[in-house]
């Protein structure tokens, strides 16, 4: 049976390094940025890589599906995600801590302003902690960024307006963070450069 299937070929030609949570995939650069991309134009691209090592026997990557770049916050970002590919329950609590990241770097709202901060700074720094993620550098975005068609990327900062309690606060987090995590898993592909298989810095 071997010799009628080439395994090896097809070793080769598989990109996928997980389908659920959320759909990692390798890229066809060694280092440098992962990508985000919308799931059918990842089914074109996936099928164009395969017809391009049927014709020609390798890789030869004619053109490349419309993407976004994780660089900057992101790029942490999908480097903790891609981390714990394997635990929803991690990477749940990683995206809502990149929600956290982003009340206190762009959010506007009564909690923000009160001493209350020192509290909600101090549940960033534990789970920071605890799931040993980072962001270096000037960072001014945490969470992915989802296609605007969507409706739901700024739907975070503007429910934070009016919250006057931590306990609301938070609340909103889950709940946007929890949606936006949903609709990366359902409706998204991200592609990671060969340099993620390797430890990180």
């Amino acid at each position: 049976m071997a010799e009628l299937i080439d395994l090896t070929e097809r070793k080769k030609a598989a990109t996928l390094i997980t389908a659920r949570p959320v759909e990692f995939r390798w890229g066809e650069w060694a280092s440098g940025t992962a990508w985000l991309c919308a799931r059918k134009e990842s089914e074109k691209f996936e099928a164009h890589r395969i017809e391009a090592r049927r014709l020609s026997g390798h890789a030869h990557i004619q053109w490349l599906p419309n993407h976004v770049k994780l660089d900057g916050g992101s790029h942490y970002t999908v480097r903790a995600l891609f981390r714990y590919r394997n635990d929803e329950g991690a990477m749940r609590r990683i995206y809502r801590l990149a929600g956290m990241m982003e009340c206190v770097t762009r959010g506007v709202s009564p909690v923000l302003r009160s001493d209350l901060l020192r509290r909600i700074y101090d549940a960033i720094l534990e789970e920071r902690q605890a799931l040993q993620v980072v962001w270096r550098g000037s960072v001014d975005r945490f969470l992915l960024p989802l296609y605007l068609h969507h409706g739901i990327v700024e739907r975070l900062l503007a429910r934070l307006v009016p919250v006057e309690s931590l306990k609301e606060l938070f609340a909103v987090v889950d709940q946007e963070t929890a949606a936006q995590f949903n609709l990366l898993a359902s409706d998204y592909v991200i592609y990671v450069p060969m340099a993620f298989g390797l430890p990180e810095e």
